[in-house]
């Protein structure tokens, strides 16, 4: 299997000056980081149940949930499965109260891996999050890719946008991007915060007053091969084409998880 056709995460950040003219697009031609917590909020037990389960927030901080336990014995309780990202329980609708793309002065904590020094999405230090910015409503697209000829890697697809614009009348540096969905214990009526994906800009991105970035981080999933084109009405196969569009509803009576 080759690389593209992983699991993974891409993000676009695109800049508008305040009459909608593109200003500068950003997108890397390889697949950006997944954060720690992302793959510990769904560890794969290799030799047996797993009991419990520390996930690192946004700041670095574990939380203990329970998994394969017959009673819970961590303050937090079992943790529910799924990042919530739009109409979370007692979040706030944006960044930096709530899921979204948090925005940072500074780049993550770094660690060794394969004798490589290595930014990770463990965590990144509180006072470097970039606050009073102006962000639009998170929107989530989740569809199918389209295969175009036999053996292709059918996709499901999870598009992710949200706009920040810069009203503080000063430019700000913005180092790191990261989209953060909430988690939950059994136990726990308030989210805990983690990182999915992040991008570290080198040299930092200058946000100045009344422009807007937009972030789109788009998560891959394999789920499929093609093998032929189906019949068209395809009877007796289930579809899983189109998008649904999902944004944060006034009411608060819906909402999404990955």
């Amino acid at each position: 299997m080759s690389r593209r056709e992983s699991v993974k995460a891409t993000v676009k950040v695109t800049l508008t000056d305040p009459d909608g003219r593109t200003l500068k697009v950003i997108e890397g031609e390889n697949p950006d980081p997944f954060g720690y917590g992302f793959f510990t909020a769904f560890p794969i037990a290799t030799r047996g149940l797993i009991p419990s389960i520390p996930i690192p927030d946004i700041f670095g901080h574990f939380h203990t949930f329970d998994l394969a336990t017959p009673s819970p014995s961590s303050s937090l309780g079992y943790l529910v499965p799924g990042f919530c990202l739009i109409d979370c329980p007692n979040a706030g609708s944006t960044p930096p109260n709530g899921p979204g793309i948090w925005l940072y002065e500074a780049a993550p904590h770094t660690t060794v891996y394969s004798n490589w020094i290595s930014y990770t999405g463990i965590g990144i230090a509180p006072f470097t999050l970039i606050t009073g910015l102006s962000y639009s409503p998170l929107v989530v697209n989740v569809g199918t890719s389209t295969p175009s000829s036999p053996g292709d890697t059918v996709y499901r697809l999870f598009n992710i946008s949200q706009s920040i614009t810069n009203t503080l009348g000063s430019p700000v540096n913005v180092r790191t991007v990261m989209l953060v969905g909430a988690v939950y214990g059994s136990f726990l009526t308030s989210p805990v915060y983690v990182p999915i994906t992040f991008y570290v800009f080198s040299p930092p991105i200058v946000l100045s007053p009344n422009v807007t970035m937009t972030v789109t981080v788009t998560l891959s999933f394999p789920i499929g091969i093609a093998i032929t084109p189906a019949p068209s009405p395809a009877a007796g196969y289930p579809s899983g084409t189109g998008f649904a569009i999902v944004v944060g509803s006034p009411s608060g009576s819906g909402g999404f998880a990955l």
